[in-house]
């Protein structure tokens, strides 16, 4: 007669129905535990060569994909790093060029492309009245 198949609790008048089916759940669970902790003793007792052969390639295994994961982290991090810098060069040129243009302003009345006064080439003379030969 097995515990999971029979409630030992159920012949007991002094308890109800739900705690004769609390007690066997406990019972069966109970059942359970002792089974493997009897298989964890055996195991450590003799332990079995295949499966710690298996356990040693699944460890190396599992090194090399932390190693790989490693390498995946680092190698986003210093493209974020590298993106960042890239975009401060950047805004230190568009400073460097707006600082030139107010300097070459500021010096030369010039106001850069597209600014100011646009000077352009008279091209409505013709090239009979330049020349004085």
């Amino acid at each position: 007669m097995s515990i999971n198949t029979v409630n030992p609790y159920a012949s007991n008048n002094q308890i109800s129905t739900l705690e004769q089916d609390v007690l066997w759940e406990f019972a069966k669970l109970n059942d359970k535990v002792k089974r493997a902790s009897n298989l964890a003793k055996l195991t450590a007792e003799s332990p079995n060569e295949s499966l710690l052969a298996e356990l040693r390639t699944l460890e190396k295994r599992m090194g090399l994909v932390l190693t790989l994961f490693q390498a995946s982290v680092w190698a986003v991090i210093v493209d974020m790093q590298a993106a960042e810098e890239a975009r401060t060069h950047q805004q230190e040129q568009e400073q460097q060029l707006r600082q030139e243009q107010q300097y070459a302003q500021d010096q030369y009345g010039y106001a850069g492309q597209g600014q100011g006064q646009d000077i352009s080439y008279d091209d409505s003379r013709r090239w009979d009245d330049d020349s004085v030969l």
